[in-house]
Formats: structure tokens, sequence, C-alpha cells
């Protein structure tokens, strides 16, 4: 799965020799769903097998309120997975709103977060 960024939309990359799923840009879609339910349809068929955890990096510079249900969504949809799935959460680090987004996705699903500034 491969999603190039746009203005308005992030990139989204999934690496399957590194099993790394990248989510990074702005997220403004028009229609948000329909731009992330092949990211959560990917993610319901989603088998991890072998002892490969999935990491899910997030770079976000912004997104709004309808894209984060629906990556709320894609991370709740891989709690069933969740001891074999770590989510980071790569932010700036004067970025406080992105930060907090990223703890407020934390304390709402059972998934492991790593917290990271972009260097």
């Amino acid at each position: 799965m491969h999603f190039e960024a746009t203005q308005d939309t992030p990139q989204v990359k999934y690496d399957d020799l590194a099993n790394k799923l990248v989510i990074q840009g702005r997220s403004l879609p028009e229609n948000a769903w329909s731009f992330y339910e092949p990211v959560i349809g990917w993610a319901n068929e989603l088998k991890l097998n072998g002892n490969a955890p999935l990491t899910i990096e997030f770079f976000l510079e912004y997104f709004n309120s309808s894209s984060g249900r629906y990556l709320l969504e894609l991370l709740s949809t891989l709690e069933r997975m969740k001891d074999k799935v770590q989510v980071v959460w790569i932010s700036e680090e004067e970025d406080e709103l992105m930060v907090e987004k990223g703890e407020e996705f934390s304390g709402l699903v059972d998934l492991p977060f790593e917290f990271k500034f972009a260097s």
C-alpha cells in the first residue's frame, strides 16, 4: 500500500520488509472516509505472522477532526493484535498540539505508544 502525499493528504506507505506503516504529512482530505477506508480495510485484513511486530509511525503536521476520527478507527482496528503492534508518534518538539493529540490517542486505545521528537 502506498499513497503519495498531496497538499491535503498524508503519505501512507507500508514497507512489508520492515513491517512498518508510515503516515506522514498533513491530513485534510475533503472526504476523510474515502481516503482512510482502504487503510482501515488493510488493517482489518492484516494477519501478523512470526515475531516481527508491526510498527505504525505517525508524523503529522496537522490533521482535521474527521481525519482524527479515522486515525483513531485505524488504531482501534489494530488493538486485536496489541501484542504485535507498536505505535511511534513523532512530532516537532515545539508542536504542543500534535504532542497532545498523540497523548490523547494513546489514552484511547490499548496499544503501546512511543513518543519521539523529529531531529
